[in-house]
């Protein structure tokens, strides 16, 4: 037998120990904060501490609460660190911070001729919610004197910081649920005929409905009671929004107008005349200073919200447009058509 004896290898040595060997690593916020002190060893992957993370994470920043509602992103000197790249590849060493971002983990919600809307985990698929029971009903009914025609769930949509979900539906009614643990909240009840949308105001404490009853209602998210009908079209109400500040509210109708309201006293401002055919869409800029509508008329048109005079008319070149909306800096404005084009003005 012989027997071989190796010379000494430090290199080896050290890459054993830069493996295996524990660092402390601290995690601190963007305001330089601290969060946590981790004992990590070099060769230790953000999967690997993670979740343990964000237990300790979630109480301290507050604003979300429990880990599977977090989403942590973790940065080195400015870069990201990656699922599966080990902390010293990512030159990570003892004592050096690492920086923490935490949001909400995204969510999607969907609503359905069925009588139902879903909250969904947009990176897995996973249904997390079902707001409602599934139901059929397609036949028209009259029910104390309001003409229901289902329960087919038109649209719904989240609240600001994402805690409600209000859903317009067929029945007449709109709905406000718990995101967190699904339950019904209020059911808002008053129109008399099938809802066209729902929204909240930015703070979340209102929400706003259009019907085909001709009206939009603003009503109160703690309590569900009705605060104000805004009276004053002649046909169905499709769409009504906030302006961002949620000030004022604007509304869209088939009688050719839009209309423009205080959300406070429920008082008309504005009537925004100029379109030939059905107001399809209105919105505001982020200022809250322009409106902007489309109509089966063919055309689009920029208003001043103050004066509601028209400033601009967008003509379409094809189809009618669909919808539009400002760009973030109100300086353009994007179009859809039923042509398979969007454009830029």
């Amino acid at each position: 037998l012989a027997h071989f004896s190796l010379p000494p290898q430090p290199h080896r040595a050290r890459r054993f120990l830069a493996r295996h060997s524990t660092m402390n690593v601290p995690v601190v916020t963007l305001g330089g904060d601290l969060v946590a002190n981790l004992d990590v060893t070099p060769s230790s992957k953000l999967e690997d501490f993670r979740e343990q993370l964000c237990e300790v994470v979630g109480p301290r920043l507050g604003n979300v609460t429990g880990a599977a509602d977090l989403r942590p992103r973790f940065f080195h000197c400015g870069n990201e660190l990656l699922p599966g790249l080990p902390l010293i590849a990512a030159g990570v060493r003892t004592g050096m911070p690492l920086t923490v971002v935490v949001t909400a983990a995204s969510r999607v919600v969907s609503s359905s001729s069925d009588g139902t809307a879903r909250i969904w985990n947009p990176e897995t698929g996973d249904c997390l919610q079902t707001l409602g029971t599934v139901g059929w009903e397609r036949c028209a009914v009259v029910q104390n004197g309001a003409l229901r025609a289902g329960r087919e769930m038109i649209s719904a949509v989240f609240s600001q910081e994402g805690k409600f979900v209000i859903s317009a539906s067929a029945d007449c009614t709109a709905k406000i649920w718990s995101v967190e643990f699904g339950e019904l909240l209020h059911s808002l009840q008053g129109h008399r005929r099938r809802l066209r949308s729902a929204a909240f105001s930015p703070d979340s404490s209102s929400a706003l409905t259009a019907s085909d009853d001709l009206t939009a209602k603003i009503w109160s998210v703690e309590s569900g009671e009705c605060l104000h009908t805004l009276q004053g079209h002649d046909l169905e109400v499709v769409s009504a929004v906030f302006s961002p500040d949620g000030a004022l509210v604007m509304t869209a109708s088939l009688d050719k107008t839009a209309r423009i309201w205080c959300a406070r006293s429920g008082q008309g401002l504005q009537t925004l005349k100029g379109h030939r055919w059905d107001v399809l869409s209105a919105v505001f800029t982020s200022d809250g200073k322009l409106a902007l509508t489309t109509s089966e008329d063919r055309t689009a048109k920029v208003w001043c919200v103050a004066s509601g005079k028209c400033l601009q008319t967008l003509r379409a070149q094809g189809p009618r447009f669909l919808s539009a909306v400002f760009s973030p800096d109100g300086t353009h404005a994007l179009t859809a058509s039923l042509n398979p084009v969007a454009q830029i003005w």
